[in-house]
């Protein structure tokens, strides 16, 4: 492709230079000018010569008229041919003649080149004017012409006429003359101007071809300044003009330079993806972070085809994919990528005036999994709300309607109250969650604290009779200490220790202990081990254990709001901990709040130091 553009370039013909182009002008109108006023002034010459000749003419036939009246009257032909001799002299005449009033010759004379005299015999007959008045004729053309003047001989009455003939060879040779010298004229004018014009256009012209060259050099080498000799205005302002556009196109590539910078900067940090074609649909540019989100082979001059089929192979349901074009530039697009993850995508485009057209991919999976959870969060929520509101409500209207026996009252208020406290619970586990998420943990006071204190308190506030569960609690040392909120840890442990009860329907050892991470684990950790004898989960069932409002148990036997789970793991997380969940069905579960140990090395473990017994 560059081979040929060169081979068209050099067949291109360059044009001529603005030197040979003036100076060929003006030569061109030099000579036309001198050549037309040569003309004119030939034809000036002529006119001016044909008139002298005339007058010349003119003159010397009433002279001869005058001096030929004697010889004429007394008819006389040897004093006529001696008249007409001695009048021979004149230029170019060629001859001198005498007729009678009829035109027949008298005595005729022609004059030869060398002035000399010859009778003529021969001249027959001439036709006279009709009237006696002096005439001049012209015979012949410009170059070969004779002019001849008839002249009357009065003598009271016409005694004759005398004629006489001159040559045009004269105004010939002034032509040929004037000619001549306009055309040496022109060439020596038309050189001499052509070789002051050269030099002088070649001097003057010379910064112009330099603001050309730096002209041309302007795109590598913009910024420069050009110095030229200005000996006119107009190059002045031509390098004035120049020098302003190399500075102008100097701050614009530095602000072209600086703003793809940014974008640059901007398309590799950005989290969404970003495709460029060109007007010609080959693939100019991706970002790093759509090959990380499709995990396609991105390769430059890729074309549209080729990169749809490439994603398209990656859809969940190919036949929803729709291709990019400039007709559908309003359409967005979900695409469902099953490779290299599962990943929902949404996906925009524009075209530009030149057909530029950018791909605009965002990975929407997060979104839309939160919107499905927030959906499921309402739907769940309004169930969960409205049961004990029904229920509260069913009893209060029988109570209003009806009187019931006072032992059956009191198992309708029974129910109304524990459906209150279920209802409050919830509420307030709502508002604790909704609270945490919005401040993300602002309110969280961290301190370095130790353990023992924080689960024998939140033990003993437990430790209610319950139903036949024997509350286990081994203390750590009191040394061993962890960077938490003791308010928040203590509503966090309440909620472990209420369900492993819950739980645990036919009574059983709830075990509360402590231990620790991994050696060399970074940061050290330190768990609070809540462990029952319950009715324990399944896999499927441990998996949405920290969903909100899930309930392992959904027969409603057990009393709960299924918010529990979720609201400690929000708390753990917080504090940068974890919670880890261990359970089988039928043996029981085992719950482990890790947080992060406040001493470098964590002593063992301490034997029991107190057993609670719940009868």
């Amino acid at each position: 492709m560059q081979q040929l553009g060169f081979q068209v370039f050099a067949q291109e013909k360059m044009p001529r230079s603005l030197l040979a182009q003036v100076s060929w002008l003006t030569v061109v109108v030099t000579l036309i000018s001198l050549l037309s006023y040569g003309l004119w002034y030939e034809s000036r010459i002529a006119q001016v010569n044909l008139s002298a000749a005339q007058a010349q003419a003119q003159t010397l036939a009433t002279t001869l008229a005058t001096a030929a009246e004697t010889a004429v009257i007394t008819r006389d032909s040897g004093a006529l041919e001696a008249l007409l001799i001695n009048m021979r002299n004149s230029p170019y005449l060629i001859q001198l003649a005498v007729f009678d009033p009829q035109g027949k010759p008298r005595a005729v004379v022609d004059v030869t080149p060398e002035r000399e005299p010859k009778l003529n015999f021969d001249l027959g007959p001439q036709a006279p004017p009709a009237e006696s008045v002096i005439k001049v004729q012209l015979v012949g053309d410009d170059d070969r012409g004779q002019i001849q003047v008839w002249a009357p001989i009065q003598v009271g009455t016409l005694a004759g006429w005398t004629r006489v003939t001159v040559d045009r060879q004269g105004e010939a040779q002034a032509r040929a003359l004037v000619r001549q010298q306009t055309v040496v004229s022109a060439l020596l004018t038309s050189a001499f101007t052509s070789v002051a014009l050269f030099v002088f256009l070649r001097t003057r012209l010379r910064p112009v071809a330099q603001c050309a060259a730096f002209a041309s050099g302007m795109a590598q080498n913009f910024g420069a300044s050009l110095v030229v000799p200005a000996r006119s205005r107009e190059v002045a302002q031509l390098q004035r003009a120049l020098n302003g556009a190399s500075q102008q196109l100097q701050r614009q590539y530095h602000d072209i330079l600086e703003r793809n910078e940014r974008l640059d900067a901007i398309f590799a940090l950005s989290s969404d993806g970003l495709v460029v074609f060109t007007e010609r649909g080959e693939l100019a540019y991706a970002n790093p972070a759509f090959g990380s989100m499709s995990n396609m082979a991105i390769e430059p001059g890729q074309t549209c085809a080729a990169f749809d089929a490439a994603l398209l192979s990656q859809c969940e349901t190919p036949a929803d994919y729709q291709s990019a074009t400039a007709h559908n530039t309003q359409r967005v697009l979900n695409i469902m990528l099953v490779r290299p993850v599962r990943r929902l995508l949404r996906r925009e485009h524009r075209v530009n005036e030149r057909g530029q057209m950018v791909l605009y991919f965002r990975d929407i999976t997060a979104e839309s999994e939160v919107a499905r959870m927030k959906s499921e969060f309402l739907t769940t929520a309004a169930h969960e709300l409205r049961t004990p509101m029904v229920s509260i409500f069913g009893f209060v209207e029988l109570l209003l309607r009806r009187k019931y026996p006072e032992e059956a009252q009191r198992s309708m208020l029974d129910v109304i109250y524990r459906q209150s406290k279920r209802l409050i619970s919830m509420v307030t586990e709502l508002l604790d969650l909704a609270r945490i998420e919005a401040r993300a943990g602002l309110d969280f006071e961290l301190s370095v604290q130790a353990l023992a204190p924080l689960i024998e308190q939140t033990c003993a506030a437990v430790a209610v009779p319950q139903g036949g569960h024997t509350l286990v609690v081994e203390l750590p040392d009191a040394s061993l200490c962890a960077d938490y909120d003791p308010a928040k840890m203590r509503q966090a442990l309440e909620n472990v220790l209420s369900n492993a009860i819950k739980y645990s329907p036919a009574g059983g050892e709830v075990r509360v202990s402590v231990v620790q991470g991994s050696a060399g684990q970074v940061p050290p950790l330190v768990g609070i081990v809540v462990q029952d004898q319950g009715i324990g989960m399944t896999p499927e069932q441990c998996e949405h254990a920290f969903e909100r409002f899930y309930r392992a148990d959904a027969s409603g036997n057990i009393p709960g709001t299924g918010l529990g789970l979720s609201l400690v793991k929000e708390i753990v997380e917080i504090h940068g901990g974890r919670v880890e969940l261990q359970s089988s069905p039928g043996t029981g579960t085992k719950v482990t709040l890790w947080l992060k140990s406040a001493t470098a090395n964590v002593t063992a473990i301490a034997p029991v130091n107190q057993q609670g017994h719940l009868s």
